[in-house]
């Protein structure tokens, strides 16, 4: 547990220098109703470094940093003109334009390139677990003092105003990104900007009190973003922006209860997961009466959570054969996994195996997959049979419960 907490504790250091400038740009972006400006200065960025890609400079070189930051400062002075353009055109608009025009842009560079592909995936996700504390050190002098520069200018900052100070605002802006969008990537930097942001506005009126429900939902947030991609072994920065859409997912679902008519509120989650759960079976029969041989996830569902359901349509034959191909799948399965744990066992522990013992394991491998997937058919065949022998009784069954259980007023249909 201890050497888990060491390995996070950097990324996570930075997750949270991250969540504390971009909740306070992300409420400044919400008040002037640009939302995608920060998609757009990171793709800026990020083509700025594909530009330096191209040239050779590596990703965490201080050219690539330099062409990245010259890109969003020309960027920042095109945005600062698109808010008297908003005249005519909605400001939003032309930040989309500007998003999509250097997307195409990074893509056409990198198209013919060796490990373009890769490069994108690195833009667009990043990697901030490999982020540290010589992160820290450059990010936390640099993000104080923007922090600083909007504190003193703080009446400037939070309307609309010249074309200077709007480009004030939009440079710092892209300064902040251009740092965040190497560590982060695009996707991360923009749920920091956004989410944060907006589950503080939703449940506050101050800026203060929007800051403080911000920085915590993010660094919770952060948090458990960085502790789920450890555990389950997923990617950071995806499995980062799921947490964070997670989390504005369920801000949304709490608002009417923390701040509407509670019970209105009730009545309508009631209502809405009595209608979710009606389309859910309606779904379920007609698939089943139109293709019962086809995956059934409902009914798989069921049978996994309560395996007697199966003694409702299966002949003892069919029950029989069934739990033995079961039985000797899962046997198979834990041979192979024996195996695999052996392997790994004596290559953790330096101990080679010679090339016959590895090229018997590998053979006996091969056979338990085999033989697993012949039991697995058999168990597929089995239940497929089954479930079309009874189709339309089960299918007229489950719709007659998807009309119970939806939401209708039976004494009104009645009457007319």
């Amino acid at each position: 547990m201890t050497d888990v907490i060491q390995f996070l504790w950097p990324p996570f250091l930075v997750a949270v220098c991250l969540v504390g400038i971009h909740t306070y740009f992300g409420i400044l972006v919400l008040a002037r109703k640009v939302i995608f400006v920060d998609l757009a200065l990171a793709q800026i960025a990020a083509l700025g470094a594909t530009v330096a890609f191209m040239l050779g400079h590596s990703a965490q070189s201080m050219a690539t940093y330099g062409y990245s930051l010259t890109f969003t400062l020309l960027a920042a002075v095109l945005l600062a003109f698109t808010r008297a353009w908003g005249t005519r055109v909605p400001q939003e608009a032309l930040i989309g334009v500007i998003y999509v025009v250097a997307a195409a842009t990074a893509i056409l560079l990198i198209d013919r390139a060796p490990q373009g592909a890769e490069h994108l995936k690195q833009i667009l996700t990043g990697n901030i677990l490999t982020s540290g504390l010589n992160d820290v050190v450059v990010i936390v002098p640099l993000y104080a003092a923007v922090g600083l520069l909007h504190w003193l200018l703080r009446r400037r900052m939070t309307g609309a105003g010249s074309l200077a100070w709007e480009f004030v605002f939009y440079a710092t802006f892209g300064i902040v990104v251009t740092s965040s969008v190497a560590i982060a990537g695009v996707l991360l930097v923009f749920s920091f900007l956004i989410i944060p942001a907006a589950i503080g506005v939703m449940f506050a009126e101050t800026l203060s009190r929007q800051l403080t429900i911000g920085w915590i939902v993010g660094t919770f947030v952060s948090a458990s973003g960085l502790a789920g991609s450890f555990v389950f072994d997923l990617p950071t920065g995806a499995a980062m922006v799921c947490a964070f859409g997670a989390a504005l997912a369920l801000a949304g679902a709490l608002y009417p209860f923390l701040r509407g008519d509670r019970q209105r509120a009730m009545r309508s989650t009631i209502a809405t997961v009595r209608w979710i759960g009606a389309v859910i079976l309606a779904g379920s029969a007609v698939q089943l009466a139109a293709a019962p041989r086809a995956d059934q996830p409902l009914m798989d569902l069921a049978e996994w959570a309560i395996p007697s359901l199966r003694t409702l349509y299966f002949t003892r034959a069919e029950a029989t054969t069934y739990a033995d191909a079961s039985e000797h799948a899962e046997r198979y399965r834990r041979e192979a996994e024996q195996l695999n744990e052996t392997e790994r066992r004596n290559r953790t522990q330096g101990e080679a195996l010679d090339d016959f013992t590895v090229a018997r394991i590998s053979s006996f491998l091969k056979s338990y997959g085999e033989m697993r997937k012949g039991e697995q058919f058999v168990v597929g065949e089995v239940r497929a049979r089954a479930r079309e022998r009874v189709r339309w009784s089960a299918s007229f069954g489950l719709l007659a419960l998807s009309l119970l259980i939806a939401p209708l007023r039976w004494r009104w249909l009645l009457r007319k």
